[in-house]
């Protein structure tokens, strides 16, 4: 989260138009506008979990705390431990080799921590990276997603799925 954007050009935009030379720029705005919001510092409208001090990056950590306890998943399952127990079908998975290795390791962590709170799910690492061939007749999708969905879903004469 303080690697990818480029906090000098945040710092010094003009516009949010500013933002769209950098995509990881752009997303992490969006992020910070989300979870850090504020109105009196235009034109990002945000506080910054970081900053720059020459090359050096500066950390604040009140506010790196506060988005990652409203944006991380793994943060908010302490929260939510007994309404995602009440699931009756709950599965991810995750690309082995992602090109951001970040999402392996959040994946990771994550069913560490649904295990820790008890929750039961299904999580899954596969062998290659997000996007190969998942979309075809024998890709993940096929193969793992509608299947689950066939066992956990439920139709009733109105056509309308419930969760059994």
């Amino acid at each position: 989260m303080d690697s990818r954007p480029d906090w000098d050009m945040m710092a010094g935009a003009k516009s949010v138009d500013d933002e769209k030379r950098d995509g990881f720029s752009a997303i992490f705005t969006s992020i910070f506008q989300a979870f850090l919001p504020n109105a009196e510092k235009p034109p990002l409208m945000i506080d910054f979990p970081a900053r720059k001090e020459g090359t050096k990056l500066i950390i604040d950590p009140a506010m790196t705390e506060r988005v990652r306890n409203k944006f991380f998943l793994e943060s908010m399952i302490p929260q939510y431990a007994e309404n995602l127990k009440s699931l009756r079908g709950f599965k991810f998975d995750w690309a082995r080799s992602d090109p951001n290795q970040d999402h392996v390791y959040s994946n990771q962590a994550f069913t560490h921590k649904l295990n820790e709170f008890g929750v039961i799910h299904e999580a899954e690492e596969y062998n290659g990276a997000w996007g190969e061939p998942n979309w075809g007749t024998d890709g993940r999708i096929s193969t793992e997603v509608l299947p689950f969905f066939g066992q956990h879903l439920i139709f009733d004469e109105s056509k309308h799925a419930r969760i059994r």
